[in-house]
């Protein structure tokens, strides 16, 4: 009898030490994330990122910036992105659990119609995404504002750069083998390097061209195991 009655004394004792409405094989939290990467070359200031009508960074991200995963409870969400100069562009897309959803902002000349004249719009790129190989990859999307981007890479055990172009709004993609090394990618030139990184984990390795401020060709570096094509 003692035996039983200590049992439910320490049953008694840890409902009474949990929180309300916790309990001890309690789930985490379910959440899924977006990432947002800034070419919007047009306009001036910093843009903004509004999620259900929330900017979530009142400062507002710089030109070639981007963020880390910004975690959201899963379920449709209203995205809008502005910045001074630049008219607004907004999408609405599901959150998925566990699941990182990338979004390219960039500028795009808008003709004059009858309604508007000629003017500057931001435009929202969705990379999509399935499971990847068993290897490292490199993909390469240009956000710039010529056709054709030219640029050259050069692996580790390579012994000279290969020259390598992808067109505006797509992407190049780059099998990098099954082992890590060191990848450089350079500019037309071959000799300006636009981005470097060492795969430490099997994927995809994503590097974006844009224009900067005043029209030359940079570049932002990011990793996204799931990331295939844009659309």
């Amino acid at each position: 009898m003692r035996t039983i009655f200590k049992r439910r004394s320490f049953i008694a004792l840890i409902a009474i030490l949990l929180p309300a409405g916790l309990s001890a094989q309690e789930e985490p939290p379910k959440v899924g994330f977006i990432r947002l990467v800034n070419a919007v070359g047009a306009g001036t200031g910093n843009v903004h990122l509004k999620i259900d009508g929330q900017d979530r960074y009142p400062k507002g991200y710089k030109l070639g910036e981007r963020t880390g995963g910004i975690g959201l409870a899963p379920g449709a969400k209203k995205i809008a992105i502005s910045k001074d100069g630049v008219e607004e562009g907004t999408t609405t897309f599901t959150v998925e659990q566990g699941e990182t959803v990338s979004l390219i902002a960039f500028s795009e000349k808008i003709p004059a119609d009858k309604d508007k004249p000629e003017h500057w719009a931001i435009k929202i790129l969705r990379l999509k995404q399935r499971d990847t190989e068993n290897s490292f990859r490199l993909t390469v999307l240009s956000m710039c504002d010529e056709p054709e981007t030219i640029f050259s890479y050069q692996r580790e055990a390579d012994k000279e750069k290969t020259m390598s172009s992808v067109k505006r709004l797509m992407t190049t993609t780059i099998e990098l083998g099954k082992s890590a090394g060191d990848v450089n990618l350079y500019a037309r030139d071959k000799e300006t390097l636009l981005s470097f990184f060492r795969p430490d984990m099997k994927g995809n390795y994503v590097v974006m061209f844009y224009n900067d401020a005043e029209g030359a060709v940079k570049a932002i570096f990011f990793y996204d195991p799931k990331f295939v094509v844009a659309g």
